[in-house]
């Protein structure tokens, strides 16, 4: 941490995370506790984790068995064995699965590497049932989520999967400057009975990233089926950068393009397009320019794009790092304190830093 400089106040800063639901922003959260913080979750969480984890499971085992029986039939299933199983595991309640978990276990491995049930992932698209369990990460940790003495690690934490309601934060000090800051980050509930709520949480943040789920854009939007993830989340946008506008036009917004990984296998592997007047062919740059430019269309002051891909440890914390030191340099630049040119930052005393090194001096 940097030193801290008595004649200095400690400064203090307040990000909300913004977007729809599944567009990414509890991940990208927990990330910035295991980056930020000595003791990212207490007891109490790490045992709620290990909890969704296992509801992650069998929600995700009873939703693929159901795709399977209703696209292709359970005859799809290869071994005997494995399809009398998953009839059996279909009538599973939560209650049963959690009671009878461990001698479950040798059986839903069996299931899970059915010739049938392989050949049926890799061939017809999973991503509703991705989207809802990460099945795919859980089951690879399927016999120490059954142990009860199993503590999730971090990565467990990240993949975790459930919704966000209301609102939480966590609070922590970067060195980026001297002294440091002390950051407030809000993961906004993304359900439209949530981004009711959101102004409250808005007027008193410095800076805005609002989450896209880029993966979404051609789904049917869960709150209205005329509209696609896509066209709710630029509504949602729109409507954030427009409260800014009026009630503090001086607070930062990004806009964080995330899950471009599933984004990109979307593209290829399912050669999904867009609806709307499009000419890039399966060109990831060039969907992404059609989708930023989407969004930027909507608003009349600058909004700083990243792409992101939330289960990237090191990739959120080298976007993340820049995102701050652009909100540092604002509020200073608005402030007076410094001014801002061709990437150059100059202090009252004259003293010149760029913005891309790796901090910057606060001055009294």
């Amino acid at each position: 941490m940097g030193c801290m400089n008595s004649k200095v106040p400690r400064q203090e800063m307040s990000v909300a995370l913004a977007g729809i639901a599944r567009s990414g922003k509890s991940t990208l959260s927990k990330q910035l506790r295991l980056i930020h913080l000595e003791n990212p979750f207490s007891a109490d969480e790490l045992k709620n984790i290990k909890d969704i984890m296992k509801y992650n499971v069998f929600s995700g085992l009873s939703s693929l068995i159901r795709q399977i029986s209703e696209s292709e039939g359970l005859e799809f299933v290869q071994e005997t064995e494995n399809r009398s199983f998953a009839k059996e595991y279909a009538t599973l309640t939560w209650e049963q699965f959690q009671e009878k978990l461990e001698e479950l276990v040798p059986s839903i491995k069996t299931l899970w590497s059915d010739k049938g049930v392989r050949r049926y992932i890799a061939e017809f698209s999973i991503e509703d049932i991705e989207r809802e369990s990460q099945l795919e990460y859980v089951m690879t940790r399927i016999d120490d989520i059954a142990d009860n003495s199993f503590i999730p690690n971090p990565v467990d934490c990240v993949r975790a999967r459930q919704r966000t309601a209301g609102f939480s934060s966590i609070e922590f000090n970067t060195d980026y400057t001297n002294p440091p800051i002390h950051w407030k980050l809000f993961d906004l509930g993304g359900q439209r009975t949530e981004r009711r709520k959101w102004q409250q949480i808005l007027k008193g943040c410095k800076a805005v990233i609002f989450c896209v789920a880029l993966d979404e854009f051609d789904r049917v939007s869960d709150e209205d089926d005329k509209l696609t993830f896509l066209d709710e989340a630029i509504k949602a946008f729109e409507d954030v950068a427009s409260f800014l506008t009026e009630y503090d036009n001086s607070a930062s917004l990004f806009l964080f393009l995330n899950k471009i990984d599933l984004f990109k296998m979307k593209l290829t592997k399912f050669k999904r397009t867009f609806k709307d007047e499009y000419n890039g062919g399966k060109d990831f740059d060039s969907a992404i320019k059609f989708i930023t430019d989407k969004f930027l269309s909507r608003v009349d002051f600058e909004v700083k794009v990243k792409l992101t891909c939330a289960i990237n440890k090191a990739q959120v914390s080298e976007v993340f790092r820049n995102v701050m030191e652009k909100i540092i340099v604002a509020r200073l630049d608005k402030a007076g304190l410094v001014s801002l040119k061709n990437g150059i930052i100059r202090t009252n005393d004259r003293t010149e830093i760029s913005t891309t090194e790796k901090s910057v001096q606060l001055i009294d």
